[in-house]
């Protein structure tokens, strides 16, 4: 299957799963005298979109003409994206393709009006926003040191406000609704209690395998998310969340023992309509995180043993005189009960 494309821009070829991008780099002179036109290729690509953006300009500069946002792409996805953590990987890769008619413009025809459309049309809350944000001056950053452009106006792009609501932890009414509603039969609701119970990252909730539970120490270990910290310090949690967390693992159906078996999407709306659901307020997946915080200083734990708990590389001046132990933090934890009823 081939998909051409006029005036000269090259033309996609599907090959198995992937596309081949096919262009035009000259001409070769035959025996006899005849010309005949010498093309290049380029293979891999995810799309016919890809690979149609890749052979309308392969070289970044062909004829005078300023890349495009999927030259640079190609460029930082196979260098500096790499070395990002896993979610901020999948939170780019999301971001790019919320606003992929933008990478067919060549990068000195892009203006602000444009990307700002884009990002209010497809990331109406902060945090989407903010991603997109953040990929388009990451790659109009190369284009501005290429001197394609003067001024990256990807910096001009205005984001929504910040939900004061994710800064709110759930109440102790709020638990016991989400625990009763576990106990009726609401299996989603298991998730957010483990995250509510653990401090576990939304993030990190994707990472998350069944091999990783130490069901005797009550840790989980391998899933910690962007710190060195979070990274070697395990997820402890208390026995009240032990059940939970083992009917989550043996409802599980991945193939490769992830517990979470969605996508990030689908996790989003299916967290947010759970919530709702049950009688409980919207509030973003990283306000578990919140409660977690919020319920051991509630119950006077030491700062320095919250610290631990948390993960967190920053530590108050209480910790420089007190060393918690695993022990510790897994007293701390237990101390986090189901609420209180209505």
């Amino acid at each position: 299957m081939v998909k051409k494309r006029g005036n000269g821009q090259g033309y996609a070829r599907k090959r198995g799963n992937t596309w081949t991008a096919v262009w035009t780099v000259g001409f070769e002179v035959l025996d006899g005298g005849k010309l005949r036109q010498a093309y290049k290729t380029k293979g891999g690509f995810r799309t016919k979109t890809e690979a149609l953006q890749y052979a309308s300009n392969p070289n970044g500069d062909s004829n005078g003409k300023a890349p495009n946002l999927y030259y640079y792409w190609q460029m930082w996805s196979e260098n500096g994206l790499t070395k990002l953590g896993a979610s901020k990987q999948t939170a780019y890769k999301i971001a790019k393709s919320k606003i992929e008619t933008l990478f067919f413009y060549p990068v000195d025809q892009l203006t602000i009006k444009q990307m700002q459309d884009a990002v209010n049309e497809k990331a109406p809350t902060f945090y989407p926003a903010k991603d997109i944000k953040t990929l388009l001056t990451t790659l109009l950053n190369f284009a501005v040191a290429e001197q394609w452009i003067q001024t990256n106006l990807a910096e001009f792009i205005t984001l929504p406000e910040l939900d004061e609501k994710e800064m709110e932890p759930f109440t102790e009414i709020e638990l016991h609704r989400l625990w009763d509603a576990y106990g009726k039969g609401e299996a989603f609701v298991g998730f957010i209690l483990l995250m509510i119970y653990s401090g576990m990252m939304p993030g990190e909730l994707f990472l998350f395998k069944k091999s990783m539970v130490d069901w005797e120490a009550c840790e989980i270990r391998g899933c910690g998310l962007k710190t060195k910290k979070r990274k070697e310090t395990p997820i402890v949690f208390p026995e009240i969340i032990a059940p939970v967390l083992l009917e989550l693992c043996q409802q599980s159906k991945s193939r490769v023992g992830n517990v979470l078996c969605m996508n990030r999407d689908n996790f989003y709306k299916e967290y947010h309509s759970t919530l709702q659901r049950v009688g409980v307020r919207d509030l973003p997946p990283y306000s578990c995180r919140h409660t977690t915080a919020t319920a051991l200083a509630l119950g006077n734990i030491a700062p320095s043993v919250i610290q631990e708990v948390m993960r967190h590389t920053k530590f108050t001046t209480t910790q420089r005189y007190i060393h918690p132990d695993t022990a510790a933090a897994h007293e701390a934890i237990n101390h986090l009960d189901k609420g209180k009823s209505q």
